[in-house]
């Protein structure tokens, strides 16, 4: 593997011979089971949105054939993309567009559901998938993991390495071989967060490097080719240079104005030129409404932008029709200088995108190639010309003759000997727009194909039966061929029971056939091909190498048909579901156990800890378990502890419940892990158990996790008896009330409603969990008011990290939250005790600097700004700044935790992301958090 530093690719490839760019010949075919090429029909899922479906979205497809327009846009996290570009590209000018998140958004927000880090990010990748069903794309995603926001570019290259981010890049741009690069970042501060700043650099470095066939050799001879893009562009920044230089808003500090072109190499102190403006807020006829008003490009995905409610909540406004104008600057060109514009209307000025042009790709084919490719061009721009929106099935007799013109120079083509390389460009081109034929082609007829399964969840090694039926619109007799079933290896079942006869498919007889699979049909489990060892690895470990860059794990089951018309194939494809949700192959026990991570008190002679060994389970469509799969005999769980220490049954087994009693030895030092396994006569041993992730219609993702609970000793004292009785209002989502119940403070829950006089006077302490005031607008008012009346009398008000919501009318004297700029994201900065003698800071745990070691992701979101002399600040930290990019060490913050009393009682601020240490059994933050219960 060739190693490329950051800004020596750049100026390596500035000055390398363009004849170096070509292809090698691979050394075996890449099998590409999760379709990242786009050379294969992709079957439907059923989320499909209306304009996809019928006269419109054959009128979308129509746009898409005319066309060989591609773009691949990269950015760092879900809701980077610039939405409005990929609409207008993909859904106004029918080109082929793709975005490539290099991760999943694993350390951002949740304001949906209580999930966090590997679960987020599942949740995330399917919220955006849901996104870009608005702006009509394709998705990819790199391996790298959001390990939180990241103020330097220095620090998220120090995690993930520049190596493997290029790597991610240049073999998502070689599988789909995109004509033009974008990307939302430019790779230097205006971009703010370290992993936008990657996201910019390595897209411009990647535009070369993804050509170079002596960069990453090893992908060739996997079957992945060179690909070298014409252009690369990416968004301008809006900033402005003032005499002090460019504000880093991440860091809240003025650096040098600075800006690398990583194509070039070159460096300027001016900014971006605008090349090309995208009119995003021009409207569509065919982005209609119900009532058929037609939205513009930006309405239309910030729609989609909607979809993404974990990072924004439940409602985003869309914004109102007009102008609405992004700019974009070129920072590479491979076209001739008399080609390339330097007044630019489109990123596609200078390139032939025509169906024609596809011969370009190949200066050394026959002269056969280009008239064919004219003819067919000449075919579809007719065949466009000629539809009825009225009657779409009109122009299916056009559509046919175009898809059996293109099935059968992809033959002459695959069957020719001239150049392999220039071969292999031309014919993914060509199956493309095979695909894209076919589906217009369904899409005229009115073709509907579904498959169902009554089990969302089906037992692995089990044989199953899918009843599917195709369905027609046409007026015109159309004749079912083959079905068959695929499972998520690319797998193949031809089932023995079904014929391969010309039946009769009219308006008035849809055909439908059952379809059954052995079982060993369905022995993969259906999981994410992607895992983490532990929390604190910054990439993921692939199950599968093969999906890498693939947004999920292909489904479980696909069935399959072909259906005749005129002598031409369809091939139609439906995920295998039930209702909205796919269904899944999960193993024969699912086991969990009560903890995965627990701090140990000091003292403590014994734990409890439960195994819960699920028989595999049916459930509806909504999740609702309907029924179990019954084992020929019970799962025997079995808990391995390390030496020295013990664990017996509690009792008999109770249903799915084992009960341990577990005694550590007496003077445990060191973390320890206990493991959990489970048998059945016959079957493999199981160590681990998943839960399903998702929300509302959102596709389900189940992840899984090893039945291990993992043990770390702790010096931690608890409040008195007097102290015990707390209550907690959830905000957008934390497992903090869980663990605190693990240390025998268990938590009431309350709700908004709750918070009156007569029901908090039940309490010693109420805790706000994070962002209550974004999960709850009713909060502000009589609720907060009740609660400043229940501290003054006496209580405990402990806040935990807020949002923008959140403003001095919640607090008992004014502050106000900082800027986005008031965190601290270096979870090893060292934190200095500005009051060690505060009975927060010392009763009933003596806190030191070393309680803030072994943290995970973050010290803290939301610190405070400023707040009034009331208030005592307790500590200071701050980010350590990189000096290598020209960023200082940051001013010290003092708003991570403050306090103040308050009439008899206390309220206390915390911004220091204790909700995430706490389920990751970080000792020091349960020795602070159980200081913050006293008054």
């Amino acid at each position: 593997m060739k190693l490329l530093p950051s800004l020596g690719l750049a100026a390596t490839l500035a000055v390398v011979p363009s004849h170096i760019f070509a292809a090698q010949t691979p050394t075996k075919t890449f099998f590409d089971p999760a379709n990242l090429r786009g050379e294969h029909v992709q079957p439907l899922d059923g989320h499909e949105l209306p304009i996809d479906q019928g006269a419109l979205g054959l009128q979308q497809m129509l746009r898409r054939l005319n066309t060989r327009a591609s773009i691949l846009n990269i950015v760092a996290h879900p809701d980077d993309e610039d939405g409005g570009m990929l609409t207008f590209y993909s859904r106004g000018r029918g080109a082929r567009v793709a975005d490539l998140s290099l991760n999943r958004g694993e350390g951002g927000q949740n304001a949906m559901t209580p999930d966090f880090e590997d679960a987020l990010g599942l949740l995330r990748t399917q919220e955006l998938l849901a996104c870009d069903r608005y702006s009509g794309i394709h998705q990819f995603f790199g391996t790298e993991v959001d390990f939180g926001f990241s103020k330097t570019k220095e620090e998220a290259f120090s995690k993930w390495t520049h190596q493997r981010v290029l790597y991610d890049v240049v073999r998502a741009i070689r599988l789909y071989r995109p004509l033009v690069l974008t990307a939302t970042f430019i790779g230097g501060v205006t971009d703010g967060h370290g992993q936008h700043q990657v996201s910019g650099e390595i897209a411009q470095e990647a535009f070369k490097a993804a050509g170079d066939p002596s960069v990453f050799p090893e992908l060739t001879a996997e079957g992945i080719l060179p690909w070298q893009p014409l252009k690369v562009y990416a968004r301008v920044p809006m900033f402005a240079i003032s005499d002090k230089g460019l504000f880093d808003y991440a860091t809240n500090q003025y650096i040098p104005a600075r800006f690398v072109n990583y194509v070039t190499g070159q460096v300027s102190t001016t900014p971006p030129t605008t090349d090309v403006v995208v009119h995003e807020g021009e409207s569509d006829p065919l982005l209609t409404a119900a009532e058929g008003k037609p939205f513009s490009y930006v309405q239309f995905a910030r729609m989609g932008l909607g979809m993404q409610k974990s990072q924004i909540g439940p409602g985003l406004r869309v914004p109102p029709a007009g102008k609405f104008d992004v700019a974009y600057h070129r920072y590479g060109s491979m076209l001739p200088a008399d080609r390339q514009k330097q007044d630019e209307s489109s990123f596609f000025d200078g390139i032939d995108t025509s169906i024609e042009g596809i011969a370009t790709l190949a200066p050394s084919a026959p002269k056969y190639l280009r008239e064919s490719l004219h003819m067919l061009g000449a075919q579809i721009s007719n065949t466009t010309q000629a539809f009825d929106a009225a009657h779409p099935e009109k122009i299916a007799p056009q559509l046919a003759d175009a898809l059996q013109q293109t099935t059968v120079l992809i033959s002459r083509v695959e069957g020719d000997s001239f150049n392999p390389e220039q071969k292999e460009s031309v014919l993914h081109e060509l199956r493309v727009k095979r695909v894209q034929l076919n589906s217009a082609l369904a899409l005229a007829l009115g073709l509907n194909y579904d498959a169902t399964n009554s089990d969302i969840d089906h037992p692995a090694g089990n044989g199953i039966s899918v009843w599917s039926q195709v369905r027609t619109a046409s007026s015109e007799t159309l004749h079912g061929k083959a079905t068959w079933l695929t499972n998520s290896a690319g797998g193949i079942e031809k089932p023995d029971n079904v014929s391969e006869d010309r039946n009769q498919l009219t308006v008035d007889h849809p055909l439908a056939v059952t379809l059954t699979a052995h079982p060993y049909f369905t022995t993969l489990i259906s999981q994410p091909y992607f895992y983490r060892k532990n929390i604190e690895a910054p990439v993921y470990e692939l199950r599968r190498p093969e999906l890498r860059d693939a947004p999920v794990t292909p489904p479980a089951l696909t069935a399959w048909t072909d259906v005749e018309y005129r002598g031409t194939t369809i091939e139609l494809g439906r995920i295998v579901h039930d209702g909205p949700q796919p269904i899944q192959i999960v193993p024969a026990v699912n086991l969990a156990l009560s903890s995965n991570a627990q701090v140990l008190p000091e003292g403590t002679r014994s734990l409890d800890l439960t195994a819960t060994a699920t028989s595999a389970y049916h459930r509806d469509s909504s999740y609702k378990v309907v029924k179990h799969e019954k084992p020929s005999a019970s799962p025997s769980v079995h808990l391995q502890v390390p030496a020295l220490w013990s664990a017996k049954q509690a009792g008999p087994v109770s249903g799915d419940l084992t009960a341990f009693i577990v005694t550590p030895p007496a003077d445990l030092r060191a973390p320890a892990s206990l493991t959990a396994t489970v048998s059945l006569p016959t079957v493999a041993e199981y160590t681990e158990g998943y839960r399903a992730i998702g929300y509302g219609d959102l596709p389900r993702t189940d992840y899984y996790t090893p039945a291990v609970d993992r043990i770390v000793p702790v010096d931690l004292k608890l409040p008195s008896n007097g102290k015990l009785r707390i209550g907690y209002l959830p905000g957008t989502g934390d497992s903090v009330p869980e663990a605190l119940a693990s240390i025998g403070l268990k938590p009431e829950i309350l709700t908004v409603a709750d918070l009156t006089a007569g029901k908090l006077g039940h309490f010693d302490t109420v805790i706000l969990g994070v962002r209550t005031y974004a999960a709850h607008p009713e909060l502000h008012g009589a609720p907060t008011q009740a609660l400043l009346a229940y501290a003054r009398g006496g209580g405990n008000v402990v806040v935990q990290y807020q949002t923008a919501e959140f403003t001095a009318d919640d607090a008992p004297y004014p502050l106000t939250l900082g800027s986005d700029a008031e965190r601290v994201v270096d979870e090893t900065d060292p934190v200095a005790l500005l009051d060690p003698a505060s009975p927060l800071l010392s009763t009933p745990n003596r806190i030191t600097p070393a309680d803030f070691n072994g943290w995970i992701e973050e010290r803290g979101h939301g610190f405070l700004g400023s707040w009034d002399a009331h208030y005592t600040a307790l500590t200071e930290v701050h980010d350590p700044g990189a000096p290598a990019e020209g960023v200082r060490p940051e001013e010290p913050q003092r708003g991570g935790l403050i306090t103040t009393q308050l009439g008899k009682g206390r309220w206390t601020y915390l911004a220091f992301a204790v909700y995430r240490q706490l389920p990751e059994a970080v000792p020091g933050a349960y020795r602070l958090f159980v200081n913050l219960l006293n008054r």
